[in-house]
Formats: structure tokens, C-alpha cells, sequence
């Protein structure tokens, strides 16, 4: 049945044979299908119900899975044509080479895709078999949303995932039209674009698939490599062989094959949470308090360290009638934002920049996360610095910390408090000083500025005095740009800022309760 998932034409349902039409209608077997149909013949290892592909592996051991499709997927229910042995089915289309591009393939002619497999085409794991130098891709939420990318800017538009639904529906199985609702439930954020993390929230438990990005395990990565066989069909390896603590050693001495294809099963579902957090299982969604005396001088070191007193026009019209600039802060309680579903779309955000093909210049002098280096302790070393993930400042009230720990920020609502000089985005302050300009007290008198984990990726620089807010945006939302950085230190002495304008960049970890000091 090709790259399809569900029943092929020659499944077993419980005791009888059935046939899947085109169409999708189940209808029984005639006599020639049973004549062909052998009781006895051993199954598919990933219990699809499928004979096992005829012959023996390099060891001498026979083969335990239908096809190769089907190995590389896991039993996900896709499976090639010649599935079971049976080479007479193979199309005719099967002597296509396999495109080297793969799903980042933006070639769209005709001719290119009628004369080369791509991953959601039936005919491309023996494509890949026939060839010597691609590596077949396992079909993932990653290799669908790399293909429905077609401009290669890592975001999709309604356009591109309009334009893809049919090939997908055609491989995988049902999507929904992209309704206006649908559209607006997808575009959480608001932001016009629909991320990785979005759209494997939306399509991942319609499709079953896996993610299809190691590296959202972040430094753990690693402990997974081993874990399972290769997923390339007829090899016969395993597990990985090789030395997995040295970066040089990226293919298996057993096999040759690259690392990746020994990675064992990562669904959406198994995104690791913190091992510092109270909850790892179920439905959660709250604030921690967190208490001790070493917890609160931790969190003073880091305001004392990112202090820097400049006065900007901002704080004035902010803070009308008392727009003088604090010697200080005092930090009065601290709390730390344990949920379950803005986490996960963070962790799939950042396996999503680490898996690109390569990796953004490092920004490496943010001054909170240096002083939180400066400071010590294991809050250092949870950053990947390769992805440009910093910790910066949120100024707000203790009120709204709570709601954004909750719902998450709102980028369709951006530039309502904090102006839009750099677009209409998220705002960000290495400095605490810069960050208590948007922050408004309780009834208590209470100031809140949230520590969040942001991830930078590749960084727009700007000094500019006066810099044109429009093509900012347009350089991150649809262009090669993650976040912005404005430098306004360099240009008027007070302070950079950075922008982000996707909502999944930024992850709420602390809030940060206190009171100014005149």
C-alpha cells in the first residue's frame, strides 16, 4: 500500500483477511488473495500483521520485519511496496532516485518530483535502498513539517500547510482543512506563523507519529544513543558501536550508519521535564514556592549583578510619579513555574533550532547569564549556549506573572505596555534595572519580574538609532532571524534589549517577588 498508514491490502483482522480499497473500504479477500495467504508464515516484529520479509541478515540471522518502511517507522503502519517479499508489486515509479535534499528538498518542479523520491513519496525507501549515498529518513512530524517548509524558512505559513495537506493526507492519513478557527487554534500565539512546536501540537495526535528531534532531550541526548537497533532495513546491527563521548565518532563501527538511526523511539509524549521540578507524571500546572535562606540570596546576587543605574525615557512613562531610578531591589519571595504543556512546546522549540543543519553564531555576552555563571550552582549548566538560550528579565506585577506562568505570553497583544521599537514583539533585559521600568506593584506594594529561559537562535544585531520596527519583523517571521537585539547601550548608554516573536522561545522558570529600594 505504499508509505500509507493503517491496513495494507494484505493484512490479517483477527481471523479473517480483509482488503483496504483505494477508497479506504474494507471488503473480504477474494480467492486468489487466499491462495496467496500462508497461515504459517511468521509475522512482522512490529505486529502489523505482515509476513516477514523473505532472506537473512549479514549474520546470518532472518529477517523480523515486513519491510523496510516498516522498520524504519516502528510499526507506525507504513509499509513500501515490495512489504513481505512481494518484489512483483513494486511500481514501476521505484526506479526514481532517492532526492539527496530529502524532506529539506525545495525543488518543486514537476520534473524534479516525478524523476526523485522525497520521504512521504511510497516508492522512497527503495529509492534509498538503491542508492549508496542517502541515508533514508524515518517518516517523523519533523521530515512532514521540513517538507511542507518550502521556502526553508523554518516556519510554515497557511499557504505551505494548505498546499501540503493533500501529500500528507495522500501518506499519513487525515488532517483537517485549515478553517479560520483552525488556523487561529494552530497560530497560538498570534504571530501569523506556525512553528515546529505548534504544528506538533496540532498534528501529532492526529498522525501517531514521532517527533523527530533527538536533541529536544537536550543534554541528555546522548544517554539515548544505544537504545535501539538500527532502523535501517536489513541491517543487522544492534545497537551503536562506537565511542559515544567522543563527537568525531558520528557513524557505527558495526554498521556505518550515522548515530541518529540508533536513537531510540522519542513520541511527543516523553519530553523530560526538569529533574528539580516536584511533578514528572500527569497534568500540572502551578507555581512552587521556594523556600530557604540560600534560595533568596541566590536570586539578590543575581539582581545586585545585573543592577546597572540608567535612567531612560521609559522609566518616566512608566513610573510618572516616581520616575527616579532605584539604588536596588530587595527580593521578598520567589517561586518557580512548574507547567507541563509550556514546557514541552519550549523543549520542542529548542530541539527544533539544535537540529538545524547548522547552528547559529553564539551570542555569549548576555550579563544575566553570566552573572548566573558568576553565581554558581547547577542553574548555570542547564543553558545550551549552542542554540543561544540566555536567561533574561520580564518586568510586570505579581498578578500577571501568575497569568502568563499560566497561559503563556501572547504575542497577537504585544507592544500594549512596553512600545514597539523594535516591532511589535516579546521584550527582554539582561539588566533588572531595565526590566523594573514595565514592572507595577500589588495592593502590598510588591514588584514581580519574571527570569525566564529564552532561546535566541540566530540574532538580528541592531545599533541603529532609529530602526525600522517593520523590517525587523519580516527578518524573523519570515526570514533567516529568531529574536533581535537592540543596543541602546551602545547607542545612548542605557541598556540592550532583546525580542523574541514566537511565544515558544520563551520559557517563564522564576518569578521574582520584591521591592525597589530609593
Amino acid at each position: 500500500m505504499g508509505a500509507c498508514q493503517g491496513k495494507g491490502p494484505d493484512d490479517v483482522v483477527g481471523d479473517e483477511e480483509v482488503r483496504v480499497t483505494v477508497d479506504g473500504f474494507v471488503e473480504e479477500a477474494d480467492d486468489e488473495d487466499m491462495a496467496d495467504f500462508n497461515p504459517d508464515a511468521t509475522l512482522c516484529k512490529h505486529a502489523c500483521g505482515k509476513p516477514v520479509q523473505p532472506g537473512e541478515t549479514k549474520r546470518g540471522n532472518k529477517f523480523d520485519t515486513c519491510c523496510r518502511m516498516c522498520a524504519m517507522n516502528k510499526g507506525s503502519g507504513f509499509h513500501d511496496p515490495t512489504c513481505g517479499g512481494n518484489t512483483s508489486a513494486a511500481p514501476v515509479s521505484a526506479r526514481k532516485k532517492a532526492c539527496k535534499a530529502g524532506s529539506k528538498c525545495r525543488n518543486r518542479t514537476a520534473a524534479h518530483l516525478e524523476a526523485e523520491a522525497h520521504p512521504l513519496d511510497e516508492d522512497y525507501a527503495i529509492a534509498c535502498s538503491m542508492s549508496k549515498d542517502v541515508q533514508p529518513e524515518p517518516l517523523t512530524l519533523r521530515v512532514i513539517f521540513d517538507w511542507s517548509d518550502s521556502d526553508g524558512s523554518g516556519k510554515l505559513s497557511r499557504g505551505e500547510l494548505e498546499a501540503s495537506l493533500g501529500k500528507i493526507r495522500a501518506c499519513c492519513g487525515s488532517l483537517p482543512e485549515v478553517t479560520d478557527e483552525a488556523w487561529h487554534h494552530l497560530d497560538e500565539d498570534g504571530n501569523g506563523v506556525v512553528n515546529f512546536g505548534e504544528f506538533a501540537a496540532w498534528a501529532g495526535p492526529r498522525l501517531g507519529l514521532e517527533l523527530g528531534v533527538a536533541k529536544m532531550l537536550g543534554k541528555s541526548a546522548s544517554l539515548m544513543l544505544a537504545a535501539s537497533p538500527c532502523s535501517v532495513l536489513g541491517c543487522p546491527c544492534e545497537k551503536f558501536c562506537g565511542k559515544e563521548d567522543e563527537a568525531s565518532d558520528k557513524k557505527c563501527k558495526e554498521c556505518k550508519h550515522k548515530k541518529g538511526l540508533h536513537v531510540a523511539k522519542v513520541t511527543t509524549g516523553e519530553v523530560p521535564f526538569p529533574p528539580y521540578w516536584n511533578h514528572h507524571d500527569g497534568e500540572f500546572n502551578e507555581l512552587v514556592p521556594m523556600t530557604g535562606k540560600s534560595v533568596n540570596e541566590e536570586f539578590q546576587k543575581l539582581l545586585d549583578k545585573t543592577y546597572r543605574k540608567a535612567y531612560t525615557k521609559d522609566r518616566a512613562k512608566h513610573n510618572p510619579t516616581n520616575p527616579k531610578v532605584p539604588k536596588g531591589f530587595e527580593v521578598l519571595a520567589v517561586k518557580r513555574n512548574e507547567n507541563k504543556h509550556s514546557w514541552q512546546e519550549y523543549a520542542f522549540r529548542r530541539g527544533d533550532i539544535l537540529s538545524r543543519d547548522s547552528l547559529p553564531e553564539i551570542f555569549a555576552d548576555v550579563k544575566t547569564s553570566m552573572a548566573m555563571d558568576e553565581i554558581g550552582g547547577d542553574k548555570a549548566n542547564r543553558l545550551h549556549s549552542e542554540c543561544n538560550e540566555w536567561y533574561l528579565f520580564h518586568g510586570t506585577n505579581p498578578e500577571a506573572a501568575a497569568a502568563i506562568c499560566a497561559s503563556d505570553f501572547k504575542v497577537s497583544r504585544a507592544g500594549s505596555s512596553t512600545g514597539t521599537l523594535y516591532g511589535k514583539g516579546l521584550y527582554f533585559a539582561e539588566s533588572v534595572t531595565k526590566a523594573d521600568e514595565y514592572a507595577k506593584p500589588n495592593a502590598e506594594g510588591r514588584y514581580a519580574v519574571l527570569l525566564c529561559r529564552v532561546i535566541g537562535g540566530k540574532v538580528k544585531y541592531t545599533d541603529e538609532v532609529t530602526p525600522d520596527p517593520e523590517a525587523l519583523v519580516h527578518a524573523c517571521i519570515e526570514g533567516p532571524f529568531d529574536s533581535v537585539c537592540g543596543d541602546r547601550e551602545k547607542t545612548r548608554g542605557t541598556y540592550r534589549e532583546f525580542v523574541l516573536f514566537d511565544s515558544e522561545d520563551v520559557y517563564v522558570e522564576y518569578v521574582i517577588e520584591y521591592k525597589r529600594k530609593y
